[in-house]
């Protein structure tokens, strides 16, 4: 029940913001229909292609994370788990239903559930460093770019909030320090499976090139992203800002889509126009992020044909956990 409301929410917020964007913006929404229309074709195309390009690099990332709880998979089940993750990420409300099926997979073609569980959620969480990383580098270099104070300071406050809970999950006495925590519900069933899950996700404290290696891809990746929405913006007729600003602005929208919502819809939208609307016309801003939404919406008809049609993707084995 609890879950069913916080869904309902999720899909109220998304659809309101959605709403009152098209309400606010009602008078430009011809120029944005031009803008998108009137586009450099050939741009638009290769910024799709660096948005798949970027895939790859999250694909390879999952298959070094996961290979830690010694479950193999090919560079293209990965692939396949990554649109398919999309493709449930942007179809149901919430952002987490894709992790919770690639997990689902990959313990079923290994057998080892608990680990595959804890090699999505770390990959998750090794995609956030960088995440909040690129922001607070660009933002120390164009601050005086950003007009809003809270936005600069709550991206800083989520960069050190990452650190230092990838810090906790590495060290080998953080269950030791925080254990009084857990101490009132030692006789509840799900304290015992949070102490057994910190286990799995404490071994990666003992690979720290496949660490280095997965905050790396998780750069590339996140750099290629954001090449293709400046790509974008090129192809809408936007020449004079310049790539650095996309670089302190995208990240930011991205942080801002952790908001509760329909995995970003609405509030991705309303930020990049309330962003870059000092540096672009309000209508081009807001047919960029429709260009980034379509974007998101061909990588989950990408994950929504392998699910219907490529099942048999895996070749599931019965080894012991």
């Amino acid at each position: 029940m609890k879950s069913k409301i916080l869904s309902i929410v999720r899909i109220f917020i998304s659809l309101s913001l959605i709403g009152l964007l098209v309400w606010l913006m009602r008078d430009k929404l011809p120029s944005m229909y031009d803008a998108i229309i009137n586009a450099d074709r050939a741009l638009i195309l290769y910024g799709f292609i660096l948005f798949l390009c970027s895939a790859y690099f999250i694909a390879l990332r999952l298959k070094k994370v996961i290979s830690v709880q010694s479950i193999q998979i090919s560079v293209n089940e990965s692939l396949y788990l990554t649109f398919i993750g999309y493709f449930f990420n942007n179809f149901l409300p919430t952002s987490f239903g894709g992790d919770v099926l690639k997990a689902y997979y990959a313990g079923k073609k290994s057998n080892k559930k608990a680990g595959a569980f804890a090699g999505v959620f770390m990959d998750r969480v090794l995609a956030l460093i960088p995440f909040t990383l690129i922001p607070v580098i660009t933002i120390t270099f164009f601050s005086h770019k950003i007009s809003s104070r809270p936005i600069v300071a709550s991206v800083y406050l989520i960069f050190l909030v990452s650190v230092v809970f990838v810090l906790m999950l590495l060290h080998k006495n953080t269950a030791k320090y925080l254990a009084f925590i857990l101490e009132p519900f030692k006789e509840k069933l799900w304290s015992e499976k949070i102490k057994n899950g910190y286990g799995f996700l404490n071994i990666y404290s003992n690979h720290k090139i496949v660490l280095l290696w997965s905050l790396f891809l998780s750069v590339i990746a996140q750099a290629l992203s954001i090449a293709a929405t400046y790509i974008f913006a090129k192809a809408l007729g936007v020449h004079d800002v310049g790539l650095g600003i996309f670089f302190t602005i995208v990240p930011i929208v991205c942080i801002m889509t952790l908001i509760p919502s329909l995995n970003g819809l609405g509030i991705r939208e309303g930020a990049f126009v309330y962003l870059l609307s000092p540096y672009m016309p309000s209508e081009k801003a807001f047919a960029l992020s429709i260009l980034v939404l379509a974007s998101l919406v061909l990588y989950s008809v990408i994950g929504g044909f392998i699910y219907g049609f490529r099942k048999n993707i895996f070749s599931f084995k019965t080894e012991d956990v």
